[in-house]
């Protein structure tokens, strides 16, 4: 079953600063809930059932209150037309249920033949049990001696005067009384008439109330905030009201054409099947199995072919996968917002406690949990459980690849992104980042520089692996790949055109190698080098592949080959710019300004850029950071220090109109010459 509800990462957040409870704390309190849930059920599965009704039956009364009619009326005319329906269906099934009954006789001879047909055919036309004898009868006769070699069983010693037959005992039930026939057909009638009154004393109670209800609910889950929490109430309410009444609008179409397509092929009390079909789509999985399930069956009970059977079979198979991949899609948009692991826990834990109305409910309920998840701070752990969105983020997955020494997954990974995004964005937002986090847990003394230069390794695998890969993504690649090549610009402009650039006006994803000037491809020409760690090492090093698919010359330079009196003139020979690979800069400013003062010395043509990857470089904080650092430009992404680099070999200006590549604050005098 495709169900939706939509994301919204920037809807505001219920936050009431105190610290999440432990986990022992949680195991109990969960515990606690569970056990409330399943011994309370006589109550609160009708008030769940209440919960989901007035999320149905929200949007109708909002309508009539627009029309003029005062809220207590509008609420009662809504239930009472909704329980109507109710009711009106549970009398049609069971007249369904009563006609069927009645019915089944005749269908009995039918479905006996054809289970006999249905074994002849599975044993091939009884050849397999006469071979199955024919061995039975062989292995008797191998194991006749054996038998009769064995002494006979001794007699059984009866005592004299015994009789030689049992006495049989038989016990009987006394007759019924009227009364006891009366009161067991009260206590049948009593259970479900009473849940259906309690579900609608609850549902008035909500429509009546709901506004009181949610602003009790914003007190409980945080009220520092008024305004944020009243409208993340609010979205959630109105979000999930249009869930549940389109849902059951479409499911309610799927049922009425179910009804009709039965009746058209002949299944007998179509209308009872349409119902089932209706109510098993708000079952996930195994709801439209059980759904064809009984009308498959009573098809090939009615027809003595198998004409009705495979007309029911094709119904059934070609409708489910169209409702729940096309048509529900178009009209809903949207998913649940829940994983299929939850999808699957949900309905087997509310199975487990509630029975068969826990499965029916078990979609909506699990739903309202995941809203909650996504605008309650407290609650953020039912979101991270149950919701659909990935557990960790790209860059966060790639870290924790690189520690478990995994770069398999994580070029798996890179597959998958790349085939939509460009390969220097993927660079920036994955590994980079990733590159960032562990930058900062060794900040915290978390890693230690032998964890380092294995990261190092691990993802020097992946970025080795992702050399074959163009700069455009696969997709893009994919679709142009028929298209006529454009013509390139005159002679020393910017490469390509703008079809060709996917991200940036500025950064032509289809690199043309020709356009860079003969003196960029020499050796050295463009030379990364890596401030103080192998997580330095590391983006200077996808900074160099990158700068090779434009057809720059480079070379990238280790922490060790950059330090004081390990540096040697020729390792600069002929560099003219030279890129400073730093992660740490914030903290540790003092080793970067040494080492582009170091550069500079023996290099003192070249351009120096600093691509300080945890600066930011709008941040007030950070000027000072930079105004002490003696380099040309600074950039905190690979996208603006190729922007540098490109707009410096072809002779632009150096500042980017729209990127944050720019001259150092106290550097103007050694700004890139246009």
């Amino acid at each position: 079953m495709s169900t939706f509800l939509p994301s919204n990462p920037s809807a505001p957040r219920i936050t009431d600063g105190r610290l999440p409870a432990s986990p022992a704390e949680m195991a109990i309190v969960i515990g606690a809930i569970v056990l409330a849930l399943y011994f309370g059920k006589a109550v609160l599965m009708p008030l769940a059932l209440a919960v989901i009704l007035s999320f149905v039956l929200a949007p109708p009364v909002r309508v009539l209150r627009r029309v003029g009619l005062p809220n207590a009326p509008a609420v009662f005319l809504v239930v009472a037309l909704a329980f109507a329906v109710i009711f009106a269906v549970g009398a049609l099934i069971t007249q369904q249920v009563g006609s069927l009954a009645d019915q089944l006789p005749t269908f009995q001879v039918t479905l006996k033949e054809k289970v006999k047909a249905l074994k002849q055919f599975a044993s091939g036309g009884g050849a397999i049990e006469r071979a199955s004898d024919t061995l039975k009868d062989l292995q008797q006769e191998l194991e006749r001696p054996e038998e009769e070699a064995q002494p006979p069983p001794a007699p059984i010693l009866r005592p004299q005067g015994t009789s030689q037959r049992p006495i049989p005992v038989e016990l009987r039930e006394p007759e019924p009384t009227s009364f006891d026939q009366l009161q067991t057909i009260i206590g049948v009638i009593l259970t479900p008439l009473a849940t259906a009154g309690i579900t609608i004393l609850f549902t008035l109670f909500l429509l009546l109330q709901r506004v009181d209800v949610r602003d009790r609910a914003i007190r409980l889950m945080g009220s520092e905030d008024f305004e944020r929490s009243t409208t993340a109430m609010d979205d959630a309410g109105h979000r999930l009201g249009s869930y549940f009444l389109a849902l059951t609008l479409i499911n309610t179409a799927y049922g009425i054409f179910i009804a009709l397509a039965l009746w058209l092929i002949g299944v007998p009390t179509p209308v009872l099947w349409g119902v089932l079909a209706m109510l098993m789509r708000f079952v996930p999985f195994i709801g439209s199995f059980v759904a064809a399930a009984f009308p498959l069956l009573l098809a090939a009970a009615v027809d003595p072919g198998w004409t009705m059977f495979l007309a029911t079979l094709a119904l059934f198979v070609v409708s489910e996968p169209i409702m729940g991949n096309l048509i529900e899609p178009i009209i809903q948009g949207q998913r649940t917002g829940m994983s299929p692991l939850a999808i699957v826990l949900s309905a087997a834990f509310w199975t487990l406690l509630w029975g068969p109305i826990g499965l029916l409910l078990a979609i909506p309920l699990t739903v309202v949990l995941v809203v909650l998840g996504r605008h309650v701070e407290r609650l953020a752990f039912l979101h991270v459980l149950l919701g659909d969105t990935p557990p960790l983020a790209p860059h966060e997955r790639f870290y924790q690849r690189m520690l478990a020494d995994d770069p398999a997954e994580a070029i798996q990974q890179a597959a998958e992104i790349l085939k939509k995004e460009p390969l220097v964005q993927y660079y920036d937002d994955v590994v980079i980042e990733g590159l960032r986090l562990a930058q900062a847990d060794a900040d915290r003394g978390k890693l230690e520089t032998r964890r380092l230069v294995e990261i190092h390794e691990a993802a020097d695998a992946v970025i080795d692996t992702l050399s074959d890969y163009d700069l455009k993504p696969a997709k893009a690649a994919k679709s142009t790949a028929e298209d006529a090549a454009p013509e390139h610009a005159a002679e020393g402009e910017p490469i390509t055109s703008a079809e060709e650039e996917t991200s940036s006006p500025h950064l032509p994803m289809a690199p043309d190698p020709d356009a860079i000037p003969e003196i960029w491809k020499r050796e050295n020409a463009v030379v990364c080098v890596a401030s103080r760690t192998a997580l330095d090492q590391t983006a200077a090093c996808v900074l160099a592949q990158l700068l090779d698919k434009f057809g720059f010359a480079t070379t990238v330079l280790s922490s060790d080959q950059a330090k004081h009196g390990a540096l040697r003139a020729i390792d600069l020979e002929n560099a003219r710019l030279i890129c400073i690979s730093d992660l740490d800069v914030r903290d540790r400013s003092a080793h970067a300004r040494f080492l582009a003062r170091r550069l500079r010395r023996v290099a003192p043509k070249a351009k120096l850029i600093g691509s300080f990857w945890k600066l930011d470089l709008d941040d007030p904080r950070d000027e000072a950071v930079l105004e002490s650092i003696p380099v040309d430009a600074s950039a905190r992404t690979l996208r603006d220090a190729l922007q540098y680099c490109l707009e410096t070999a072809l002779g632009a200006d150096a500042t980017a109109p729209d990127g944050d590549a720019r001259p150092a604050p106290d550097a103007e005098s050694r700004s890139p010459a246009s």
